[in-house]
């Protein structure tokens, strides 16, 4: 009887002996599991001149995000069938959360969101419901002595780890005022205020950390890619060896696995692979990164 490893490369190969095709659509993403690339998106179908979800709908190799960002992209691949993407959602579903990536390419350059107070936000609920529980999973287990949240919002998400790690030292980084009192007033002590990319200005004196958490700061709507990559440096550099980064949020992530590997970090996990293929109508953390300074 074959397992699923077995079926998946014989999947795989199927895939592969057909012929190539073209195909364009609203949008498309990038999903990197089992070593091999698939698109996943709102493809066009030419006939009915609609446009159909698909979870992933061609294999390619070589394709990187750059090649279908903005909108209406179009990417040459193997064609995969409803049966063969069944089983593929299936398989990737039941991966380790290291072993599948979603990458979502840059859809357009829209000024990033103007933050007020954060729990006063729209998305505070979101993050709140969906976003902590997974961050607090990911700590637990985890031992540290000093952890950093940048870009700490109204201090919500700390509030959380300092009641459920209390022997632990929390510090945060926010650049909004208000977001800095209403962390404050929480009894939180260790609250800067400023540009988290002057991390090591606005931190005191040589301290170093065992755990660096980005919940939303290095995602899309708040930090321009550049930035995502400067604030990441400097938090390498405050990091401990074999400390932690933990690179989560609402909107897309600008930063890849590549990415973090180039910053020196070693990636433990990628994604939560069970949420990859859920209705994008009905939100569903998907991107999480838990990652190691090994040096």
């Amino acid at each position: 009887m074959r397992n699923d490893e077995e079926q998946f490369q014989e999947t795989v190969k199927r895939i592969k002996n057909a012929a190539p095709v073209r195909l364009t659509g609203q949008w498309f993403n990038l999903i990197r599991a089992g070593g091999r690339d698939f698109i996943q998106g709102q493809v066009y179908d030419a006939e009915s001149g609609k446009g159909s979800a698909r979870n992933i709908a061609l294999l390619v190799e070589g394709i990187g995000p750059e090649d279908i960002d903005g909108f209406w992209p179009e990417v040459t691949g193997h064609p995969v069938t409803k049966i063969e993407e069944d089983f593929l959602v299936r398989y990737i579903s039941s991966l380790d959360e290291n072993e599948a990536e979603l990458i979502v390419p840059l859809r357009n350059v829209s000024p990033s969101v103007n933050w007020g107070r954060f729990d006063e936000e729209k998305e505070y609920e979101l993050y709140a419901s969906a976003i902590y529980p997974a961050l607090l999973d990911a700590l637990s287990g985890i031992r540290f002595k000093r952890l950093l949240d940048a870009g700490c919002g109204s201090g919500n998400l700390l509030e959380r780890i300092a009641e459920q790690f209390p022997n632990a030292e929390c510090h945060g980084i926010d650049m909004n005022p208000d977001n800095v009192e209403a962390a404050r007033e929480k009894g939180l002590s260790r609250i800067y205020e400023g540009d988290a990319e002057e991390m090591d200005r606005l931190l005191p004196g040589d301290i170093m950390l065992d755990v660096i958490v980005f919940c939303g700061l290095l995602n899309r709507q708040v930090t321009e890619r550049e930035t995502a990559w400067n604030i990441l440096m400097q938090a390498v550099k405050r990091l401990n060896p074999q400390g932690l980064v933990i690179i989560t949020g609402y909107s897309s992530c600008h930063l890849t696995a590549d990415d973090l590997s180039r910053a020196g970090l070693a990636v433990i996990r990628k994604s939560l692979p069970r949420n990859l293929f859920k209705d994008y109508e009905t939100y569903a953390l998907r991107q999480l990164y838990l990652c190691r300074k090994d040096a």
